[in-house]
């Protein structure tokens, strides 16, 4: 039986994925700040194998040792995915410290400690982290959130070309949703090519079970990051 962990697995995506994964065969880690949600979560599918651990990522150092804690109740994981994120377009700082200390520094406390793992295991791994396609550039609707996104983006990139370089058997995969119906974008005005987590879920999953290194969710998606990326700087400017 194949071996998932979760970050982030309380409400929408994360949860979504939890239950796609135990449905397929999965003994799948679960983690959130609060437990009771997980443990209503785990009730869904009591035939699956869940492990339970109340996390919160924003301490990173004790978010590094629940994380080791789960890893030896499990006896081993073999696939490792970073949903905990927070989405706010306030430019206010203490909003975007906490975004960056979700997003990007919990992001990077574990997925180092993941590769790290793999690496001193000498296990075939694999490492998700659930980005956006805000990550593909700068924008004054979301500039907090896309930084952190893009930090993810980035940091994935590099530990990508590091397992490549020294042969490691582990994969990166850049998950890079568009806009979904989660309780995160209730209430958000102007998305378009929502679709609901359900889906969403179906389409990650795949991904990530093909080792794809990178996946615009859906699909569409990689020709409006294409077109973000590209555009002058004088027309970005007037969205």
């Amino acid at each position: 039986m194949k071996k998932v962990i979760i970050i982030g697995a309380s409400t929408g995506i994360g949860s979504e994925l939890a239950r796609t994964f135990a449905k397929h065969g999965y003994e799948v880690g679960i983690t959130a700040r609060r437990q009771e949600l997980l443990e209503n979560l785990a009730a869904e599918i009591p035939a699956a194998k869940w492990h339970i651990k109340a996390m919160d990522v924003a301490q990173h150092d004790a978010a590094r040792e629940a994380l080791s804690q789960l890893i030896y109740e499990m006896n081993g994981v073999d696939i490792f995915i970073y949903n905990a994120g927070i989405g706010d377009s306030s430019s206010k700082w203490e909003k975007e410290n906490n975004m960056l200390q979700v997003n990007a520094v919990g992001f990077a406390a574990l997925a180092n400690a993941m590769f790290y793992y793999f690496k001193s295991e000498n296990k075939i791994g694999q490492i998700v982290g659930i980005s956006s396609v805000a990550s593909q550039r700068g924008s004054r609707m979301s500039i907090g959130y896309g930084a952190t996104k893009a930090f993810m983006s980035n940091y994935m990139q590099g530990l990508r070309q590091q397992a490549a370089f020294k042969k490691l058997p582990i994969t990166i995969t850049d998950i890079r949703p568009g806009f979904v119906e989660t309780p995160m974008t209730t209430g958000q005005k102007g998305m378009f090519w929502v679709i609901k987590s359900e889906r969403a879920s179906t389409l990650i999953y795949n991904a990530i079970v093909a080792k794809k290194h990178i996946a615009y969710i859906p699909g569409k998606w990689r020709f409006a990051a294409f077109i973000m990326r590209n555009l002058p700087e004088f027309i970005w400017n007037k969205f």
